[in-house]
């Protein structure tokens, strides 16, 4: 992404809904798929990354104070 180009907001609200619907889970073991693993992780990457333009986002408001 163009770092001169503005990401969309990201609310709060929205960060937390993204964490009751892909909640960060520790119930893999040696038995489960990589399929299910590789998806779960994608998952959790894509709400990272908004967590993370959530957090920017914010301290911009305050610095711009």
């Amino acid at each position: 992404m163009d770092n001169n180009e503005a990401f969309p907001a990201v609310s709060t609200n929205f960060i937390n809904k993204l964490e009751e619907v892909f909640p960060l889970r520790d119930d893999f073991d040696y038995g489960s798929a990589q399929n299910a693993l590789m998806f779960y992780y994608g998952q959790r990457s894509v709400v990272r990354f908004l967590i993370e333009q959530n957090k920017i986002q914010n301290e911009n408001i305050l610095t711009k104070a």
